[in-house]
């Protein structure tokens, strides 16, 4: 692999901007070649002319560039050497605790891999940019046939504050030994396994694109066997109906998962670093294989559960309603499987991501937290789906006459309210938890109180439907296309404006858009006109209810999945959006909150040192 790409593949995306522009120098050069005067038509005085200028030019920008990458390596030096001292401190002060393992203890573990794989990181920016100075050097050498480029990389590279890596070293074996001594009990393996850093460009095991592929292709397979088998059996409407009522969720769930499994693998190859940004640990994260791994295997249990309810017959089962049962019980048992197997880290993650979600009034919240709680409300009707489900169960086994009536009901409000009421939690808490108060956390509750005003329509029109002969005889219609009129000219607006963060630039060659961009600029044109069609689209479901193209259930169908992809769409911006943000603060690790120790909890007598560590835990942050 050729310097370049390997250069642009082992970077911090998150530092681009301060690392060495080494593509536009190896440019410059071969500008220079090309462009330079030709023996037979130009005077040696003019050719010599031309070189000097070119070597004084390349040079200031070799010097210009030089003094970025050692600003910003000073700059986090000198953060590591404050942080080193911080974490010295804690840890010193931890052993002093009578209760050694203090909810503390772990956030301070954390802390400890955290800075160290900042230190990796540094390393690599150090590494990275000295070879890359020294190649770009010495390619100037080899096409102008000179030895200026080794002079300048020796005088100017090789003396330079930051091509001294000793202390960074230093610091490196200093985190080791602390987090050895203190947190691993002297275990030094077991220290260098919980701090290990993945290689940087790291490829992924054959083994598991090899699995993936086999169960995707095995769930292509059921999947296709089930359209022909619903197109064999298209006459039976009692058991489509049923079968379409009870898997219409498990369907719209198996979308969404190869959908977002599409998001990841975009993600990574366009250098979104999508695991800082949801909070996970480098070292346990996974890859888009991984989602595609899961999502295929979620759907060919559900393909497989819907096979065996469409021929139940064939299998010799009388009753074929207990199979949809699968597609509930059995992610859900290894969801909350507590053995480590199966993505252990994953699956306790997404359990501790929910479990704040519903205590959103409660506890702080962070972006995973409200990325996900926002990825439920273009979920919901799948969610009414599972109740639906679950509530069939219960009238089933109880033998209720009503067991195959699906009509909604007052707890179908209920779930409907849920997304958008964990979203107007979430931002209230965010206003509480900002010390500046910023107003955009209040607007943002506002859009969700108006969805939850929608749905409160929604569910009127649905009592009083049948008064009334015609859809829009009923009084209420109108309230509800009003509410929901307001909610999606407001939402259109927060997801270009707010999520997007778009609309940054008015004229120009950017127009509407933003002077960063990470995909190409058509996708963006694309995703607000798309935005803006899908957020309306239950204008085509009043449309197709009213003139009676579909039933009212369908209509729902259509829209749900079509809010689906809208989500899917919205994601790959939100998410470059906030990596965007992470670039421009620099920001490559996670933030560890540290709860400072007080006094009383410590023993002074054997920490003279304690009295600065309120002033400097703050470091962490």
């Amino acid at each position: 692999m050729k310097f370049g790409k390997t250069f642009e593949s082992y970077l911090t995306t998150e530092w681009r901007q301060q690392y060495m522009n080494y593509t536009e120098l190896k440019e410059m050069i071969r500008e220079a070649v090309n462009e330079a005067p030709s023996s037979k038509d130009a005077p040696l005085s003019v050719i010599l002319e031309y070189f000097e200028n070119f070597e004084g030019n390349f040079f200031a920008a070799c010097h210009e560039e030089l003094t970025r990458v050692q600003d910003f390596y000073a700059q986090k030096l000198a953060e590591a050497r404050r942080k080193v001292y911080t974490m010295e401190i804690q840890l010193n002060a931890s052993q002093s605790l009578p209760n050694q393992r203090s909810p503390n203890t772990r956030s301070l573990g954390l802390a400890c891999s955290e800075f160290y794989l900042s230190l990796i990181m540094l390393q690599n920016f150090q590494s990275l940019n000295y070879t890359a100075f020294r190649k770009i050097c010495k390619k100037y050498d080899k096409n102008f046939k000179s030895v200026k480029g080794a002079q300048w990389f020796e005088e100017n590279v090789s003396q330079a504050p930051f091509a001294k890596d000793q202390e960074l070293k230093s610091m490196i074996i200093k985190v080791e030994e602390l987090y050895t001594l203190h947190l691993t009990n002297g275990d030094r393996a077991k220290a260098m396994a919980k701090l290990r850093v993945p290689p940087m460009g790291e490829r992924l095991p054959p083994s598991q694109v090899f699995l993936a592929g086999v169960v995707l292709g095995l769930f292509i397979v059921s999947a296709v066997i089930i359209l022909i088998s619903l197109y064999f059996i298209r006459d039976k409407l009692d058991l489509i109906d049923v079968f379409v009522r009870l898997y219409r969720g498990p369907i719209a769930s198996g979308l969404a998962s190869f959908l977002f499994a599409l998001n990841v693998y975009v993600w990574q190859s366009k250098g979104i670093n999508h695991v800082l940004i949801f909070n996970i640990d480098l070292r346990n994260h996974m890859q888009a294989t991984s989602f595609l791994e899961f999502a295929s295997t979620m759907s060919f249990i559900s393909t497989m559960s819907m096979i065996l309810f469409i021929h139940h017959k064939e299998f010799e089962v009388n009753d074929p309603h207990y199979f949809p049962m699968i597609c509930i019980v059995l992610p859900l048992l290894l969801l909350i499987n507590p053995i480590r197997i199966m993505n252990r880290p994953a699956r306790m993650w997404i359990l501790r991501v929910i479990g704040r979600i519903f205590a959103a009034p409660f506890y702080g919240v962070i972006f995973p937290d409200f990325w996900l709680a926002d990825q439920f409300t273009s979920m919901t009707l799948c969610m009414v789906d599972y109740f639906e489900i679950v509530r069939f169960y219960i009238r089933y086994f109880r033998n209720s006459d009503n067991a195959f009536e699906f009509e909604p009901d007052y707890w179908i409000t209920v779930v409907r309210v849920l997304p958008p009421w964990f979203r107007l939690a979430q931002c209230l808490r965010r206003y509480y938890d900002n010390k500046f108060k910023y107003r955009d956390h209040l607007l943002n509750a506002i859009k969700y109180g108006i969805g939850i005003i929608v749905i409160t329509f929604s569910c009127v029109v649905m009592e009083t439907s049948h008064k009334y002969k015609h859809m829009f005889d009923n009084p209420w219609i109108w309230c509800y296309i009003a509410a929901i009129f307001i909610s999606t000219v407001y939402s259109c607006v927060w997801d270009l404006v707010c999520d997007f963060g778009l609309f940054k630039i008015w004229k120009g060659e950017n127009i509407f858009l933003r002077e960063n961009l990470i995909y190409p600029k058509g996708f963006y044109y694309f995703a607000i006109v798309s935005n803006v069609l899908l957020r309306f689209v239950w204008a085509l479901e009043l449309y197709l209810i009213y003139f009676n193209y579909l039933s009212p259930f369908y209509s729902k169908t259509i829209t749900s999945f079509l809010e689906i992809v809208r989500r899917f769409i919205w994601n790959f911006i939100r998410l470059e959006n906030e990596h965007l943000y992470n670039v421009g603060h620099f920001r490559a690790v996670r933030d560890i909150y540290l709860k400072p120790i007080s006094m009383s909890e410590m023993d002074v007598d054997n920490h003279p040192k304690t009295s600065y560590l309120n002033s400097v835990i703050n470091s962490f942050k």
